[in-house]
């Protein structure tokens, strides 16, 4: 585990409310772990000293942002779907969700960011050897 609920709580939250429940965290820190080695090219898998306190913190962003976009899809699946138009009384309007994190595309561009924002200058993402 790159960063446990503890640290979630007390290190990247620092005390705000959390948005993940201490039963829904491991799942959805393992999902953010995931992502991790895929753009790291499982460097932190297999050297657990290059977890750093940005390394952890990227995880719990990414843990949040999994949780939300999955809780967010079945709330829409349940619901038929998200709005994207609408039409009331000679009023309408459309919504671009192109870019939402409702969106697979979305996700994984904010994901992207996320990574890029908390490893970028760490050079846990350089391909090279």
């Amino acid at each position: 585990m790159y960063a446990s609920y503890n640290y979630y709580e007390s290190g990247y939250l620092m005390g705000c409310d959390p948005k993940l429940s201490e039963d829904d965290f491991p799942l959805w820190e393992k999902q953010a772990e995931r992502v991790l080695n895929q753009y790291t090219f499982s460097r932190l898998a297999s050297n657990f000293g290059l977890i750093t306190d940005e390394v952890k913190d990227c995880a719990c962003e990414i843990a949040e942002l999994l949780y939300q976009a999955e809780k967010s899809a079945q709330q829409a699946a349940e619901q038929g779907g998200f709005l994207q138009s609408y039409s009331n009384d000679g009023e309408s309007g459309t919504f671009d969700l192109s870019q939402s994190t409702f969106t697979e595309e979305g996700k994984q561009k904010k994901i992207r960011e996320i990574i890029y924002r908390y490893l970028g200058n760490t050079g846990l993402l350089y391909r090279g050897v």
